[in-house]
């Protein structure tokens, strides 16, 4: 069950007005096979590969890396949000003691769980962060 039930996940919309225009080249058979396969191998089409690759050329930036290490980090942001989502549970348990005629200090549950809400936005917000990164 998720977190917060009434909130709507967020999806991470493909903006199509981004890439608008078009550029034609020409290329070999060995450099269109090897620019495909690079490209293939790291999980992007052709256009978005020559567009970085023409980008990070043009503003003198390193080359173009795998999205590897960033797919790695938001997956673990997910991994976060999942752990962080049980300790949540954990805390509606203590609640169900307390609420049962357990003793509890004023403020003790209210102040971990606006901790908890505080950390799922920030969770959020990174992993927004780094999927609008990606190439």
């Amino acid at each position: 069950m998720p977190a917060f039930p009434d909130r709507a996940p967020r999806r991470r919309a493909r903006d199509p007005s981004q890439r608008t225009h078009k550029l034609i080249t020409r290329l070999s058979f060995a450099e269109k096979t090897e620019i495909g396969a690079t490209a293939q191998l790291r999980a992007v089409t052709v256009a978005r590969f020559l567009a970085a690759a023409a980008l990070t050329a043009a503003r003198g930036s390193l080359p173009v890396q795998s999205n590897e290490q960033l797919d790695a980090a938001i997956d673990e942001l997910a991994a976060l949000r999942t752990a962080v989502s049980r300790v949540g549970n954990n805390i509606n348990q203590i609640a169900y003691v307390y609420n049962s005629g357990g003793q509890s200090r004023p403020g003790e549950l209210d102040h971990a769980l606006g901790v908890l809400t505080r950390i799922f936005v920030r969770v959020d917000d990174t992993a927004d962060t780094l999927a609008r990164r990606r190439l």
